[in-house]
């Protein structure tokens, strides 16, 4: 009897490998979305284009001559979602929604604690983190300037699309917010801690990885916290590795189920 259920249980192993595999094969081992559209959040958007010898980033632009070497700490502002609720249409579809603009708030701290806890965990020699600008300190200045929900999102918590944003309009045709798809969208910059000059900016959409189980599809931006824990640790990857090193972006698809 013992040896018929490890046959069976065998069998079921195989075929789930099998169909996990046909399923791989089928799917882009990356999948990077259209740009988002520039919000207002960065200054001279127009600078930004694509490097992708370096950088993971749709779009990015680096202050000629500026040394991260010249620099060893990092502070980490407030992340902004001003412009997500104001001008992606979400505080208007939704009016008098507290738990989403409660849930914006989360985003924000969820966003600012993982590009914190990004710096403070690598343990290569670098930037590190600082709670006050100063001599020697950047500012890392973020914004969340769109998200996609899923559909599950939607319906859980009785959520209206933005006539902007969501439904396709404003986020330009072909992307994944104008197809339906959960996804994020940031804008960031880097500051100088004592003048306050732009060193670095950056701006990048992501759709969120295909799942063989999506527990984390019942809140409005659970589909996003891998995103964002990708370009933290992005960033991190950026500050502390040599101009010619190219850093790698994330996978399409992933086995976690959550």
């Amino acid at each position: 009897m013992n040896i018929r259920k490890e046959i069976a249980s065998r069998i079921t192993t195989n075929c789930t490998l099998l169909l996990l595999g046909g399923i791989l094969l089928t799917l882009p081992l990356g999948c990077k979305t259209a740009p988002a559209p520039d919000t207002g959040f960065l200054q001279q958007p127009e600078r930004m284009a694509p490097e992708t010898e370096r950088f993971p980033f749709d779009r990015v632009w680096v202050k000629p001559g500026v040394e991260k070497d010249n620099y060893d700490y990092v502070v980490i502002a407030p992340v902004n979602t001003e412009y997500l609720m104001e001008k992606t249409g979400w505080k208007a579809a939704n009016p008098g929604n507290i738990k989403l603009e409660e849930s914006a708030v989360e985003l924000a701290e969820y966003t600012e604690e993982k590009f914190r806890e990004a710096f403070q965990k690598d343990e290569r020699p670098g930037w590190k983190v600082a709670n006050l600008t100063g001599p020697r300190t950047v500012v890392i200045e973020l914004a969340i300037v769109e998200l996609v929900p899923s559909k599950a999102a939607f319906g859980a918590l009785r959520l209206a699309a933005p006539v902007f944003g969501p439904a396709g309009i404003a986020v330009g045709a072909g992307s994944a917010a104008a197809g339906g798809r959960p996804s994020v969208a940031i804008e960031g910059r880097l500051k100088d801690g004592v003048t306050g000059e732009t060193l670095f900016m950056f701006a990048d959409r992501q759709e969120a990885q295909m799942r063989i189980i999506d527990l984390s599809a019942v809140t409005w931006w659970g589909h996003a916290k891998d995103i964002i824990k990708y370009w933290a640790e992005e960033c991190v990857e950026l500050a502390k590795t040599p101009k010619d090193y190219q850093v790698k972006d994330r996978s399409f698809f992933t086995l976690k189920p959550w």
